[in-house]
């Protein structure tokens, strides 16, 4: 009885399994909250809250938290060299400080990746790979200020904006990332992969909200 038993046990295990020669089930994309775009997590860092806000609008709300948005470039828009968006903050970060690992959190920021596609990380896994530029709403260092990110290697960040000046307004850019990328890494630069947001308060756990318009890639 014990052997039957057995058996029985072994024989609806097999029955369960698929038949030789299936394809293996597609796992699926994570659920973004925002149509377009692909969230990446940091863990164990609680992640930030995007959602839309109307239409090309993003909004983002960080207590203590952070995550990014990435987007995929289309080919056709890849060596275009404007990259246009607005973006309106309720506060500063008021305990960050941009210079130190521990202390980098911004309001605001918008990430360009620039690299081959030989690299580009499949989207829903995490961050793409390449050379980075970052444009921040600052608390401490000057607006125009260009430096090493303090926790990333081959990332350089520019200081669009800083303090409270602006605070509660519309800011509007348009920046020519060929320009800035001759500016950051003396070369000219590879073509664009992915535009990215982060809103992101983990290491001061203080409150954010911002708000994005979505950016755009343009011929000038």
């Amino acid at each position: 009885m014990k052997l039957l038993g057995i058996s029985l046990g072994l024989f609806l295990m097999i029955a369960q399994l698929p038949p030789l020669g299936s394809p293996p089930e597609t796992p699926e994309e994570p659920k973004s909250p925002v149509k377009g775009w692909w969230e990446v997590k940091y863990f164990p860092v609680a992640p930030t809250r995007y959602s839309p806000s109307g239409k090309g609008i993003i909004k983002a709300e960080s207590v203590g938290s952070r995550s990014s948005l990435f987007k995929t470039v289309e080919k056709k828009e890849r060596n275009l060299p404007i990259l246009a968006w607005g973006w309106k903050v309720s506060n500063v970060v008021r305990s960050a400080i941009e210079t130190r690992k521990d202390r980098f959190d911004a309001p605001a920021r918008v990430i360009v990746i620039f690299g081959k596609e030989g690299i580009f990380k499949r989207i829903g896994i995490g961050e793409p790979s390449g050379l980075k530029i970052e444009y921040i709403w600052a608390t401490r260092l000057p607006k125009g200020h260009l430096f090493d990110h303090p926790g990333e290697s081959n990332c350089k960040v520019f200081v669009l904006e800083s303090g409270e000046g602006k605070v509660g307004q519309w800011v509007y850019f348009k920046r020519n990332i060929h320009q800035d990328f001759r500016s950051a890494f003396g070369k000219d630069p590879p073509p664009v992969l992915a535009i990215g947001i982060q809103t992101d308060t983990d290491h001061s756990n203080e409150m954010v909200t911002a708000f994005y318009s979505e950016p755009l890639l343009k011929r000038k």
